[in-house]
């Protein structure tokens, strides 16, 4: 638990800041004191990703990593509106009594639409942007008395960092972008192509690895077969409690090989996986699709995921963007197709004109990449960096999806003191070796 002092409490905020009579939120903050009782006026504000994850939950994680820097500064944890303890938008996506459609489907339909009717009896589900965050944000800073952030994001954290930098430039000390992810690029239309080049970088460091090799000599070849065989619809799989066997259907295979390939530590499982398998033995695959299929009901305010999703990303999403980005790909566009079909009557936020322009800051911002990353490639960092004036670029080989490590974290200290991007100009990190390949059960 822990172990410092530590202030809970909330503030309103309307649903809809042009309904001043209309329903409230309660918005749940913490604030971890700085531990020498003095705090600097300008707090470390850790902006969770997802979309739909809650950041008070993760207070002690945070407090552990940020401890170096917390003797003179506070920490500011924040659950986003529709999120954790701010009127969280739960959804439950995953049945026990129904396993079949969880091997189906990533986002079952009937499911998605009860949520949605449940949650519009009581919310507004126009009302849970990033831009509207950004107000609660701001709200918070004026309440507190700081004058400005530190603001800490990672991957669709990222998102919610750019938007508040673009309207409240000034409240802002430095920003730190890790696995950035574009304001002016819809994902998930990305997905497809990054896994591509995330599952082939893992079968190369396989073939390059004497175990992973020795064991698994045809990786490529068995993966085509696999994937042959699953879009032939040849496979059926049998659950406990299920009386008649299941097919499996292959984009919900290929969308948790996926989400596999986001760090170097999943990444290991795949080759043991794909070979099973091929052997005829799908219970890792099934395994693995039922955790995911349960733990994305608890990680994630779905119904957050989808107001900010289906507003930002795929309002305006065409048939040719989604065959232009998924051609060619093992993953295809069953993932954007899924998120597509939640979004269908998913109520939308009118998404202001320039809102998804790339931002142009002059904040001093450190954006860190990992170069094993299956979600956000090297590409994105790039692409949004080109907007920051004063930026340092610190690549981390070896890591993958928002992972942290010393070598960052000595460098993220020294960039919160200082408050500005020239002491890491020539800043760099080792590259962190591979984790071992999975090669027996």
């Amino acid at each position: 638990g822990l172990r410092r002092p530590a202030r809970c409490g909330s503030i309103l905020a309307a649903e809809n800041p042009d309904e001043t009579r209309g329903r409230r939120l309660s918005i749940s903050i913490v604030v971890v004191s700085a531990s020498s009782g003095h705090a600097l006026h300008d707090p470390i504000l850790v902006l969770m990703g997802g979309p739909g994850e809650d950041a008070i939950s993760n207070t002690t994680l945070y407090a552990t990593q940020f401890s170096a820097l917390l003797s003179d500064r506070d920490l500011l944890l924040i659950d986003q509106r529709g999120t954790g303890r701010s009127a969280p938008l739960n959804c439950s996506l995953y049945s026990r009594d129904d396993l079949a459609t969880s091997l189906r489907q990533l986002f079952p339909p009937e499911r998605v639409r009860q949520c949605e009717e449940r949650l519009k009896a009581q919310a507004d589900l126009t009302q849970y942007t990033y831009a509207q965050f950004a107000r609660d944000l701001e709200r918070i800073r004026l309440s507190l008395g700081y004058e400005s952030f530190n603001l800490f994001a990672g991957s669709y954290g990222t998102r919610a960092a750019q938007v508040f930098m673009r309207a409240f430039p000034r409240s802002v000390r430095t920003a730190y972008l890790g696995s950035v992810v574009p304001i002016d690029i819809a994902i998930p239309l990305t997905f497809a192509k990054t896994a591509d080049a995330a599952v082939n970088g893992t079968f190369e460091a396989c073939g390059a690895d004497p175990a992973c090799q020795a064991t698994f000599p045809n990786l490529r070849a068995e993966f085509a077969r696999i994937l042959g065989d699953l879009g032939a619809a040849k496979i059926s799989v049998s659950i406990p409690g299920v009386q008649e066997p299941i097919a499996l259907d292959r984009g919900r295979v290929v969308e948790w090989f996926r989400s596999m390939l986001y760090r170097p530590k999943t990444a290991a499982e795949v080759p043991y996986a794909i070979h099973r398998a091929y052997e005829g033995d799908w219970q890792p695959i099934v395994d693995g699709i039922l955790a995911s299929a349960r733990g994305l009901d608890t990680a994630l305010s779905l119904g957050l995921f989808f107001s900010v999703t289906c507003s930002e990303d795929l309002a305006s999403v065409s048939d040719e963007d989604i065959d232009r980005a998924s051609r060619g790909t093992f993953l295809g566009d069953y993932r954007v197709r899924q998120q597509l079909s939640a979004c269908q009557s998913w109520p939308k936020a009118p998404i202001r004109k320039g809102y998804r322009s790339a931002i142009h800051s002059s904040v001093p911002t450190m954006f860190v990449s990992g170069d094993i990353d299956g979600a956000s490639p090297l590409w994105f960092t790039r692409h949004v960096a080109d907007g920051f004036s004063d930026r340092v670029e610190i690549l981390h080989p070896g890591r993958g999806h928002t992972e942290w490590s010393e070598c960052v974290s000595r460098l993220y200290e020294r960039f919160v003191r200082s408050g500005a991007t020239l002491p890491l100009r020539s800043a760099s990190c080792d590259r962190i070796p591979r984790p071992p390949f999975k090669t027996s059960p």
